[in-house]
């Protein structure tokens, strides 16, 4: 037969955290994940579409806009 063990309750007793403060955790942890998936979905997204000898990729952008041709 098992036997149940006894636990013993906190020397002090305080109250519990607020609701609000771990509903917001949650959301700024949400926040930082998407992110940091959105972060790896672009850079991803321009790893695959690289630079080409036909198609200039989406790098190509940037040298473009900057370049000024007189």
């Amino acid at each position: 037969m098992a036997s149940e063990r006894y636990v013993r309750p906190p020397l002090l007793a305080r109250e519990a955290p607020a609701a609000w403060i771990a509903v917001w955790r949650f959301r700024l942890v949400a926040l930082a994940l998407l992110a940091v998936l959105v972060l790896i979905a672009v850079l991803l997204f321009r790893q695959l579409t690289g630079d080409t000898e036909q198609d200039p990729g989406v790098g190509a952008l940037h040298h473009l806009m900057t370049t000024r041709s007189g």
